[in-house]
């Protein structure tokens, strides 16, 4: 009796020790206000590149939420807007504040002078001098259909940053004309992704313009389903040799038509459309069990050249090949980009193709003539892997493919120490198991803990039993 006693004492004493201590420490960490943010991309916090921007601004900006600060906090939304402006906040050049539009109706007349933004209550506005910018919420917060609520609020409010602190906004003219896939439906992500890094997004018809507009710095080619006219081709060229700059996609086609007047343009750069679609027998170079998905090796060039190659990989859903034609222009230099391993084989496809192009062949390759004007092109034989369906179907993964292409862009305007911020969407963990590993979980989660813990039971149970 007596020893029961003592140990129901000793029992008593270590819990309350316990429930004590358990206390304690939640008292402490909530006055630390330390928290984490466990997704898997970070969606909730700021990246190394935003950082960067951040740390190396050289003049003040302002980012006003119009909303009361305590009170968007009672909203899970809000809280999330609220916690993370204040990362912002811990930047010297950064100042963040929160004015309740209907009380401070003069302030938000000061931020809207221009009288073209509209602002409105939770909507955010970034300045810089007389330069502004308005993030909605549907820019923090976006959803395509059924799928995940996606946070973009370091996209919005770091491309709103850098937007307001940039002299310039160059223009990408975005040209499907002659393409299935568009821009409205198609490359929403990278349509966003551009605009997020000060890149101002138009589309151009070709056929209804004399000439390619004076504004544009970056022509942007669509996969064509058709060729160019005689007289788009030519606008391209005085374009291009007027100092212009252009990137082309194409997707392999299974049609008998040539792409000439696209070719006759790619050929002032010594370069030509293979008519293949890309089959990659390298099991590392390409997706699990889809061999024409591939994984190029993405090459060392002027636009890759700060870049860790050995973690920058891009997927490809179905490409066909470009190659270089023998190059006697001394102010032109032509390399590749993305190239196949030696495995890979061009199989013929359309164009009225019949031979084979064994591997190594070039993916996409990057010219530059250098002469009284500088003009640049890449050329890229895959259009599907900056979509938003592939985006969404391999992200992570496909977040280098954008990143690719903000590389490209910056490289065109001569902003090789740029960084470039790309759209993060909400992803889910997962832990996909088979044969032994499957049965093996099972095993030790259904019968092994379930027998460890009834054993220790009774271990204890007889103990207590002759005490």
């Amino acid at each position: 009796m007596k020893k029961n006693l003592k140990y129901s004492i000793v029992f008593f004493v270590m819990a309350v020790l316990v429930v004590g201590i358990t206390i304690l420490l939640n008292v402490f960490a909530s006055n630390l206000d330390i928290r984490w943010d466990v997704s898997q991309n970070k969606m909730y916090s700021i990246g190394e590149q935003t950082e960067i921007i951040l740390e190396g601004l050289k003049q003040e900006v302002d980012v006003v939420m119009l909303a009361d600060r305590e009170g968007i906090k009672s909203y899970e939304a809000g809280f999330i807007i609220v916690e993370f402006l204040d990362k912002y906040s811990k930047f010297d050049k950064v100042n963040v504040s929160f004015i309740d539009p209907d009380k401070n109706p003069d302030i938000v007349k000061d931020l809207n002078k221009s009288g073209t933004l509209n602002p409105v209550e939770n909507e955010i506005i970034v300045r810089s001098g007389d330069k502004v910018k308005k993030i909605t919420l549907y820019d923090i917060f976006q959803q395509d259909y059924y799928g995940p609520v996606m946070f973009m609020g370091e996209q919005a409010v770091t491309g709103a940053i850098k937007y307001v602190t940039s002299e310039t906004t160059p223009t990408v003219y975005f040209v499907d004309a002659h393409s299935t896939k568009k821009l409205e439906s198609e490359y929403n992500y990278l349509k966003k992704t551009l605009e997020y890094n000060n890149y101002e997004v138009k589309k151009l018809d070709l056929t209804r313009q004399e000439k390619v507009p004076e504004d544009t710095s970056i022509l942007f080619f669509a996969p064509p389903t058709q060729d160019l006219s005689a007289e788009e081709r030519d606008r391209v060229i005085d374009y291009l040799k007027g100092g212009g700059n252009a990137i082309f996609l194409f997707d392999p086609s299974n049609s008998d038509e040539k792409l000439d007047n696209f070719d006759k343009v790619l050929n002032e750069y010594s370069m030509a459309l293979n008519y293949d679609k890309i089959k990659e027998n390298n099991v590392q170079a390409h997706v699990a069990n889809r061999p024409y998905h591939i994984i190029p090796q993405v090459m060392e060039t002027d636009i890759t050249n700060e870049q860790d190659l050995s973690q920058f990989a891009v997927i490809m859903p179905e490409s066909r090949s470009i190659r270089s034609l023998i190059n006697d222009k001394e102010p032109l230099t032509v390399t590749p980009l993305l190239s196949t391993s030696s495995d890979a084989v061009g199989e013929p496809f359309g164009g009225g193709a019949t031979e084979k192009n064994q591997g190594p062949v070039d993916v996409a390759l990057v010219a530059e003539y250098v002469s009284a004007v500088t003009s640049k092109i890449v050329v890229i034989g895959n259009g599907s892997f900056l979509t938003d369906e592939v985006y969404e179907t391999y992200y992570p993964y496909s977040s280098n493919n954008l990143h690719l292409i903000g590389l490209t862009s910056d490289w065109m305007q001569d902003k090789s120490n740029d960084v470039f911020i790309v759209a993060k969407t909400s992803v889910t963990d997962t832990i996909n198991l088979s044969g032994l590993n499957a049965a093996l979980v099972i095993a030790v989660a259904v019968l092994a803990f379930p027998i460890i813990i009834t054993s220790l039971g009774i271990i204890i149970w007889l103990r207590r039993r002759h005490l």
